[in-house]
This record gives structure tokens, sequence and C-alpha cells, in this order.
């Protein structure tokens, strides 16, 4: 094996040159079959690069979404939908929840209720078309509703030939009160009897009649400091006779009829709609305490007012 070695040097200088290129290859060869063999032993091991797997993940949560919406979120924005209402309104006193009913934007209504804020008031129906963002087509259709109380109305428009001599104008007899420690059943009190209350007038009788009506009916007379800018200390004059006119009812109600309830937003109203879709109808309120939309004291207050009937 030695001879062999030095037999090597027994050829020419250029047959050696020939053999060590020769040798190179064959080396170089072996080399790269050996790295191919290890990258793709490594790349079944590691998989695809992260990179490619975000974009797979990323596409196929796009076509997931698409094969969805029908059934999903595009479901929900149908629903959402509010229906446009039309009726007599005061825009002196209406409250947020008339001007929703009536089609207004939100934005716009916090814009009516900055504007009387200031001591701002509608003295005719044109002057409501001076809210901002209000288009000519909403005014024309709300026109022939508004109503504009006396008390808010020109002297000019209430005599238009002229306002009368001071002692000619009949004057308005005096709201009678009662008396302290008289007491009032707030379920039954109509706003003729609510004005005789001292530190109710009519804008406040309203409102007091119009959030019982969406509650269904006061259960507790502290449910009166739920009344949006309702004066203090008004509780004394009233008691209260547990009593709901019209129940919750969880099985049957739209979305939209749900959330006008004061107990219900849109996202809680959806969880219910939602909820009875996928599980069938409620039978207790153990059932939505499981949703983080509510907390145990929302559950505890609509309690009195669900109904589970089908």
């Amino acid at each position: 094996m030695g001879r062999g070695w030095r037999d090597f040097f027994y050829f020419s200088k250029a047959d050696r040159r020939v053999m060590l290129v020769m040798a190179g290859v064959l080396v170089g060869v072996v080399l790269s079959a050996l790295f191919s063999v290890w990258s793709g032993s490594r790349e079944a091991v590691e998989g695809p690069p992260a990179d490619s797997l975000a974009y797979a993940g990323f596409f196929d949560s796009l076509r997931q979404e698409k094969a969805e919406a029908p059934h999903g979120e595009a479901a929900y924005a149908q629903e959402g939908k509010r229906r446009v209402e039309t009726f007599e309104f005061d825009p002196n006193t209406a409250d947020s929840t008339t001007f929703l009913r009536l089609g207004l934007a939100p934005w716009q209504v916090r814009n009516i209720y900055k504007y009387r804020a200031r001591g701002g008031r509608y003295h005719r129906p044109e002057d409501f078309a001076k809210l901002y963002g209000l288009t000519k087509g909403d005014y024309d259709r709300l026109r022939p509703y508004i109503r504009i109380a006396e008390e808010f109305r020109l002297m000019s428009d209430l005599y238009p030939e002229g306002v009368p001599v001071r002692d000619s104008i009949p004057k308005r007899p005096r709201q009678e009160k009662f008396p302290e420690g008289t007491t009032v059943e707030l379920n039954a009190a109509d706003t003729a009897v609510l004005k005789k209350i001292p530190g109710i007038g009519p804008y406040y009788a309203r409102r007091i009649v119009d959030y019982r009506d969406r509650l269904g009916g006061f259960v507790s007379v502290g449910q009166l400091a739920e009344v949006e800018d309702l004066p203090e200390g008004l509780e004394r004059w009233f008691t209260v006779s547990p009593s709901v006119s019209r129940p919750l009812h969880v099985n049957r109600m739209s979305l939209n009829a749900l959330r006008r309830h004061p107990y219900l937003d849109f996202y809680q109203s959806k969880v219910i709609v939602e909820h009875r879709r996928k599980y069938g109808a409620i039978k207790s309120l153990q059932a939505l305490s499981l949703y983080e939309e509510f907390a145990p004291s929302d559950l505890e207050r609509l309690q009195p007012y669900v109904s589970f009937e089908e």
C-alpha cells in the first residue's frame, strides 16, 4: 500500500494534475448529495417557514369569514337596522329614545340636547329644520308631526293679530299642588296627577310616564332615580304596587324590540337572540349569566320583567 502511494509520483506532472481534478470533482459531488439529503430531512422536520404559515392562515381566515358572512355578522347588521317611526313629538321635550325612533342619528340627538341645555328652544316647526345634519327629506317627513307646546311658542304666533292688553289676557289657573304627606301610586298616576306633586311640571310628568311605559311598569320607587334629569327627593311622594304591564318576552321578541327596554343594550339583546338561535328557548336567567355581557346586577334588575313563555 505504501508502495502504491509512492507510485503516484512516478506519473507525469500532467497526469497527476488530471487525477487531482477528478478527485476534487468526486468529493464535490459526494458533499452536494449529502447536503441535499440533510436539507430535505430538516425541512421535513421543521416544516415550511413561519411566514408561509402566517400568510396561509390569513387567507384561510378571509375565506372562512366570506363563507360565514350571510349567517354571521352580515345577519346581525341586517337585524340591527333601526325601524324608523313617525308620530307626534315636541322637539323641546322629547327624550333621546323618541328622537332615535324618529330616525335621527345619535350625534344629532346629542346636538339637540346641547342646544336645549344652553337655553335654546324650538318656537316654530321651521326652527327644527336648522338642526345640523338634518336633510330636507327628513325634515319634510317629520314636519307634519311636530307639535310645539304653547309654553314654547312665540307671542306673535299665539296672537297673530297682535298681543292683547295685559289685563285682557286670560290668566292660566295656578296648578294646584298636593299638601306635604300626600302619596301617589306611581304605576297608576297619569300626567295630570303627577303635575300636582311639588317639583313636577309638565316636562317631568311626561318623562316619568314615558320611562314607565318603556320599563313596562315600576317595581320600586327607587327606579325614579333612573329617569334622566329628574329632581332629587321626589320618592317621598310615591308608593308602588309592583306591577309589570308589558313583560319582556325573551323567547319571542326581536333584537330591536328587546333593545328598547331600558335594562338591555344592543349587545345584550344580541346575546339573547344568538342564544335562542343556537340552543333554543331560554328557560331561566341563569343561562345568560354565562355571558360576559351580563353582570349579576344586570340580571337582578331584569328579573321582575322577564317572561320565558315561548
